[in-house]
């Protein structure tokens, strides 16, 4: 009988609204060969052993801005080595329940491509209040009460120099939930600071951008930033770039 062993698995994540996707088609290649990953009805793709314990792969897809992956096994689970990627939506390209802020990046600057994102100012009703670090995660508390499904959307607080990037991907009790961070902890976040919900893409060469938004939140964006820089193996996951 032949066995195969899984190497690692992707999970392609809408970054928008956090869903898995399942729908669209996606190549995928390491170097200048095209691999065939084994699909899931899930949106898993699995890679089989052999891979390197570092492997850089690269994600094409319809509707979605192309991006790269670094997948370090070795920071992955061995019971479930499942790395999430998180995929910037293309305009036109049939996302639902959003519409798009368009611009150019000011000043444009070097470096680009470039991923861009956009704070809204309607605040979530959260502030927060204190956070531990728990492995590869954290978890935060909050103060306050909403209404909005928080769950797998990427959010800031604090701002500046002590501004921390995060999504939540658990909640675990009243005001408290597990967050994956994508950048440095928020040991200098106030008390009290909102927890900001934003909205990311990438630009074009020339800076221009289409960032999908809540309908009717495109009035709520002041200003358009681009994103600290975060290598994608720190966490064996990663995000377009």
């Amino acid at each position: 009988m032949i066995r195969f062993k899984i190497a690692f698995v992707l999970r392609l994540v809408d970054d928008f609204s956090g869903a898995c996707i399942r729908s669209s088609r996606f190549r995928f290649s390491v170097g200048e060969r095209i691999v065939h990953p084994v699909e899931k009805a899930e949106g898993l793709y699995v890679f089989l052993e052999p891979q390197q314990e570092e492997t850089r792969v690269y994600i094409e897809g319809s509707g979605y801005h192309s991006c790269s992956i670094l997948v370090k096994k070795s920071l992955l689970d061995p019971e479930e080595p499942v790395a999430d990627v998180r995929m910037y939506a293309q305009a036109g390209g049939g996302l639902p329940g959003c519409e798009y802020l368009c611009g150019t990046l000011a000043p444009p600057g070097g470096g680009l491509p470039a991923q861009v994102y956009a704070r809204r100012t309607r605040p979530t009703g959260l502030t927060f209040r204190e956070y531990r670090p728990d492995g590869e995660s954290c978890i935060l508390y909050f103060q306050g009460f909403t209404k909005e499904n928080l769950l797998n959307r990427p959010y800031e607080l604090g701002e500046g120099d002590d501004r921390t990037i995060l999504v939540l991907t658990e909640k675990r009790g009243i005001g408290e939930y597990r967050a994956e961070l994508e950048g440095k902890p928020p040991d200098g976040v106030r008390a009290g600071e909102p927890l900001v919900r934003i909205y990311r893409s990438v630009t074009d060469r020339f800076g221009a951008y289409a960032i999908p938004v809540e309908c009717g939140e495109e009035r709520l964006i002041r200003e358009v930033m681009r994103l600290p820089h975060r290598e994608s193996a720190e966490r064996g996951g990663g995000m377009c770039r």
